[in-house]
């Protein structure tokens, strides 16, 4: 009896280990795609604060004019050229947020902007940030990156952290796409407790 409860034993610390080394593969393959789909993501921007149907019937079109208007400084480009596609976010559900700035359903969903020339997609980005919103003729915009919806959730809920360690004192700051940097280890309990409540299905 004894020696059979010992292989037992054997057997349940074989499987749990297996389950171990399977549940930190998928992991990793997880991860793997999703970097994969963040590289794809690229060349996109997320064009925010443009009211619904604005745009009209070709959303390309209108994303190039509005930013050969907002954008003087970059007309040696050839916007009809370089801005390849460009199409609203699509509906979601109830449950889900658009954006991260805010998340009511009534917000305008965000313009998906697939650029041909990563340099102008980054000089796109860096005139329109959040805290510098372009103006041109009464519509508002601004920027933001295109990453995989996985690393947007991790992002909104980096930020309630940062958010926490900064009311405590402490400075952190959100790297891209989706880490910490700067804790103070010492808030850490306290930043964790204050975040657990959190519904699971909260993003961004």
């Amino acid at each position: 009896m004894e020696t059979r409860t010992e292989e037992l034993e054997i057997e349940v610390k074989a499987a749990t280990a297996q389950t171990t080394t399977q549940g930190q593969l998928i992991s990793d393959i997880q991860w793997k795609l999703e970097d994969a789909e963040n590289r794809q993501r690229r060349n996109n921007l997320r064009i925010l604060g443009i009211a619904e149907d604005l745009e009209g019937q070709d959303t390309r079109a209108y994303i190039a004019s509005l930013f050969k208007q907002a954008f003087l400084d970059l007309n040696g480009w050839d916007w009809e050229k370089e801005i390849q596609r460009a199409h609203r976010f699509p509906l979601m559900k109830k449950k889900q947020a658009l954006t991260a700035t805010n998340r009511d359903q009534s917000y305008p969903r965000a313009i998906i902007v697939y650029f041909g020339n990563f340099l102008l997609r980054q000089a796109v980005f860096e005139k329109a940030r959040p805290n510098s919103k372009v103006t041109v003729e009464g519509v508002s915009f601004f920027s933001r990156p295109d990453f995989a919806h996985a690393t947007v959730e991790r992002r909104w809920r980096l930020r309630q952290m940062i958010a926490q360690f900064q009311e405590l004192g402490a400075e952190a700051y959100l790297l891209s796409p989706a880490r910490l940097k700067h804790m103070e280890l010492d808030c850490l309990d306290k930043v964790w407790l204050s975040l657990v409540t959190l519904p699971s299905d909260t993003v961004v």
